[in-house]
């Protein structure tokens, strides 16, 4: 079964990797960017990112270093950045030297030169950088047993994005595989998303795409395509919260042959929170309702929560759940929910 959600998946993550190799390369600077702390200490290297609090510094000696923003006073480089601000506003310039006894920068664009606080920037990344270095992905298994009820849970996920200048690329997916004494059952699901930035605030316009599957719902297989409108409520280096409403056309075939095509609204919100105190954690909160546009009466729902904690560099501890909600399944006799919680190991890179 697992083989056979992955061959139909393979489109999805064909078209993530046309997604990611799409912009062109960049090389990375060299390594003159001065990072300066409140006690007067300083150190020179290339700013990588500034990203969720954290500034990722690449040193000649100690290799790459990651320093939690608080404790930056300043900070100085004569390359090129997309700076986005707690506000949502996006700016491209390069960072310049500025007389400023508080925690401020300087940011230069073609326009003009604007000081802000360091405490209301949220994201900083070098507009020169490679491909490669714009990619993040986590990948993780989870495993649960039950021994009273002898049931087995295995889990399998993997998540990429990519943010260029202009818009945020993602690919999701998970699959979970349940076992009893009676039968083994699968669901999964995959979804590809493009997120393009309208006002560089907090308005953004979004498509997507998804394929689901699930035994426990009577689905052989639902492949969707939509779009629609977003916005972030707030967006700050130590959470987010941000919303959207869509629409999507939708294909389903159940367990049993049937194929049903129909249309709904798309209802999402999700919320984000990290601590990078020990021990550093990550709070990833999901949920989507779907009203139906062409069925009268019927209503989805899926709903997903993560706590990541790090035990070491890029390994994490993980408690997943999920759940799905389907009010009228193609299959009558079949159940209108279901869930699943697993835990186990993950890794980014």
């Amino acid at each position: 079964m697992v083989v056979f959600v992955a061959e139909r998946c393979r489109c999805f993550t064909f078209g993530l990797f046309l997604m990611l190799l799409a912009p062109l390369a960049a090389f990375s600077h060299d390594k003159t960017d001065v990072i300066r702390f409140d006690n007067g200490d300083r150190v020179t290297g290339e700013i990588k990112s500034l990203l969720d609090g954290r500034l990722s510094l690449s040193t000649e000696s100690m290799g790459t270093v990651i320093i939690e923003w608080e404790e930056i006073a300043a900070l100085s480089s004569s390359y090129n950045y997309e700076l986005r601000l707690a506000s949502g506003e996006r700016h491209y310039g390069r960072i310049v030297p500025i007389d400023s006894k508080g925690r401020q920068v300087g940011f230069e664009t073609v326009f003009e030169t604007s000081r802000y606080a360091l405490a209301d920037i949220v994201e900083l990344r070098p507009i020169a950088k490679r491909v490669s270095d714009r990619i993040d992905v986590y990948l993780s298994a989870n495993y649960v047993f039950t021994k009273a009820s002898g049931v087995t849970q295995t889990e399998f996920r993997a998540n990429a994005s990519y943010e260029d200048e202009d818009a945020e690329n993602a690919l999701t997916s998970r699959i979970t595989v349940s076992d009893t004494d009676e039968e083994t059952t699968t669901s999964s699901r995959v979804t590809l998303s493009r997120q393009v930035w309208t006002n560089r605030k907090t308005l953004y316009r979004q498509v997507f795409g998804g394929f689901e599957s699930n035994d426990e719902l009577a689905l052989d297989s639902r492949v969707t395509f939509g779009a629609g409108l977003g916005r972030y409520f707030f967006d700050t280096n130590r959470s987010s919260l941000s919303g959207s409403i869509s629409l999507q056309a939708l294909e389903e075939r159940s367990a049993s042959g049937d194929t049903e095509n129909s249309a709904e609204a798309v209802l999402s919100l999700s919320f984000s929170k990290w601590r990078f105190d020990t021990p550093k954690l990550n709070l990833d909160l999901t949920g989507s309702v779907y009203p139906s546009l062409t069925e009268s009466g019927r209503v989805r729902a899926d709903n997903s929560a993560t706590l990541r904690w790090e035990l070491i560099e890029d390994l994490f501890w993980d408690l997943s759940a999920w759940s799905s909600y389907d009010n009228e399944t193609l299959d009558e006799d079949t159940n209108e929910f279901d869930w699943g919680i697993t835990t186990g190991v993950g890794w980014s890179f």
